[in-house]
């Protein structure tokens, strides 16, 4: 029983938990080590919902060049 709205609340329900109401991002930089002087660049990735927060994460240990902003990719069970 319940009919079309029950199943319209269900839906509206599921779409609203995957729905994250703050994206999440992948940030990529070029990065280079504080602490060594021959360092070399690598490239680090670091999860975050904007690149404050993702250079916030990474700045006490590394000098940062952003490299790009990839979207977190779904994971399927």
């Amino acid at each position: 029983g319940g009919g079309n709205n029950r199943y319209s609340m269900e839906a509206a329900l599921m779409a609203t938990i995957l729905t994250p109401s703050h994206p999440q991002f992948v940030f990529v930089f070029a990065a280079v080590r504080r602490a060594d002087r021959q360092s070399r660049i690598c490239m680090l990735r670091t999860v975050a919902g904007d690149e404050r927060t993702a250079r916030c994460s990474l700045v006490r240990d590394y000098v940062l060049s952003f490299a790009g902003r990839l979207p977190v990719a779904e994971v399927h069970a």
